[in-house]
């Protein structure tokens, strides 16, 4: 039986938080308290470099862009797009690194080749080739019902810009910001409204991009964010509390209503994302192994409200990246599992709750 936690709101006080390296990943393609999920194994490592949350990036300008860019905010977890919890002494990356296409039948993943990361798309529902989509370097991004991918572009080498292109035909790019720090776009239902994270020495903070007026509205602290249904008011997003949690929030911010959905001493939780029919959302965060008694990154749904909350995946390699299929009865993710070298693929389970 899956275990279920009902969680509150945590203490607040100034703490710092330190990182460590995934766990060793075992061969098996599911933990025994995985029975039903149907796991299915989608892309292979022999023909693809998979991107993966806790991937490790030495070049300049990419994985930490934060912390370089901004040192004098280096030892302060709050103000960062780091995703972690303190106590368990774990951190990880919080990018976007997996999408499904509008109709369902796709999905992009990022893969690294010639020191570069880009978009690759591919069928879901059989292993198959691949068609990489974009030829820059690439960092979180995702797939608008308009069909363009929405993109955090690193080719600068400086800033990092919020880029689109169409996700079949041709190479052309958007420019969508410039000159700042933006990372994690998303688009609304109607495709009127994108939705980013921009970083500045404050920390990180929601923005809005109005795609009719080019309006620019800067929201609310946070990062992570997805609208909630149709409404282009509403969001859900991850912030990063003081005493060294990654916790899960609900924001309006026209009626300025914030709203804590979840939060645990002993957990963060980032990478939102929201069930087909609003009801569920599905987070990544961390869990101690009883495989390998180490942390390592599983997944989690919780209901809109708060309640329900169950841990999804418990296997010993790291599981990232959770994203609905379009009829809200599978979830696509990333794992290291089925592979002793630790390398990323993409995979799809049953979603049963």
């Amino acid at each position: 039986m899956r275990k279920k936690l009902f969680l509150g709101a945590i203490a607040m006080g100034t703490l710092l938080l330190s990182s460590c390296g995934s766990s060793k990943a075992v061969i098996d393609y599911a933990a025994p308290e995985e029975q039903g999920l149907n796991i299915q194994k989608i892309t292979d490592e022999n023909a693809n470099t998979v991107l993966g949350s806790t991937t490790s990036i030495s070049k300049n300008g990419r994985g930490g862009f934060l912390l370089a860019a901004y040192n004098s905010i280096k030892s302060d977890f709050a103000i960062t797009t780091k995703g972690g919890c303190r106590s368990a002494k774990y951190t990880w990356g919080t990018n976007r690194l997996l999408s499904v296409s509008p109709d369902g039948t796709e999905i992009a993943y990022l893969n690294r080749a010639n020191k570069q990361d880009n978009i690759m798309i591919r069928k879901a529902g059989s292993m198959g080739a691949s068609t990489q989509r974009t030829f820059r370097d690439i960092g979180g991004f995702s797939w608008g019902n308009d069909g363009n991918l929405y993109f955090s572009d690193y080719s600068d080498g400086e800033h990092v810009q919020i880029g689109a292109t169409n996700a079949h035909a041709g190479s052309i790019i958007r420019q969508m910001t410039n000159n700042n720090t933006d990372l994690d776009p998303v688009v609304s239902k109607d495709g009127k409204m994108l939705l980013f994270t921009r970083i500045d020495r404050t920390g990180p903070s929601i923005w809005s991009l109005n795609l009719e007026d080019n309006t620019l509205t800067s929201c609310a602290r946070g990062y992570n964010a997805i609208f909630v249904g149709d409404s282009k008011d509403e969001f859900i997003c991850v912030r990063n509390s003081t005493s060294g949690v990654s916790e899960i929030w609900r924001v309006n911010y026209v009626k300025g209503q914030e709203t804590l959905i979840l939060s645990d001493k002993n957990r963060g939780f980032t990478n939102p994302t929201l069930s087909p029919d609003g009801q569920w959302i599905l987070v990544q965060g961390n869990s101690k192994s009883v495989q390998s008694k180490k942390q390592n990154l599983d997944i989690f749904a919780v209901k809109v409200d708060g309640s329900n909350f169950t841990q999804i995946t418990y296997h010993a390699a790291i599981d990232c990246c959770p994203t609905w299929s379009v009829d809200g009865n599978y979830i696509y993710f990333l794992s290291t599992r089925g592979n002793k070298d630790e390398y990323y693929n993409v995979w799809r389970m049953r979603f049963a709750l």
